[in-house]
């Protein structure tokens, strides 16, 4: 979703706020089953490293947000004087983090699924299940 200039006014604005927030909530809460599920070794550490990413790529796309237009109000009316940096380009990057993150989060267990002793009819369902997340 990208918010652009002067288009849509505050309720736009809003809704790509909660729009992140309910991302990034989703994101966290299928990082913290996963911390449930890796509970040692190499993998427990890459969770919360990854944890710690998509909390910080959060932080900064809801920032960016709010910084892209100063003073704010710019961003839904333009009569208010001030600047605003690219926003189409603020748009795309935030994306791209968005879509770095969502395929780490579904390569994480991976390293888990693929070595499993199981029918491998059973193991490509449960990739497809964790590839459901990803879409």
């Amino acid at each position: 979703m990208i918010l652009l200039a002067n288009s849509g006014g505050k309720e736009q604005w809003y809704s790509f706020l909660f729009y992140t927030l309910s991302l990034t909530c989703t994101k966290i809460s299928i990082l913290v089953l996963y911390s449930h599920i890796m509970q040692h070794g190499f993998m427990r550490i890459a969770n919360y490293v990854l944890l710690g990413l998509v909390t910080a790529t959060s932080i900064w796309v809801i920032v960016s947000q709010f910084i892209t237009c100063i003073p704010l109000q710019k961003t839904w009316d333009p009569m208010v004087p001030g600047t605003c940096l690219n926003i189409v380009e603020v748009g795309k990057a935030n994306s791209i983090l968005h879509i770095l993150t969502d395929f780490a989060i579904f390569s994480l267990p991976l390293p888990i699924i693929i070595p499993l002793k199981m029918h491998w009819k059973q193991k490509v369902g449960l990739l497809f299940v964790f590839a459901l997340g990803f879409v």
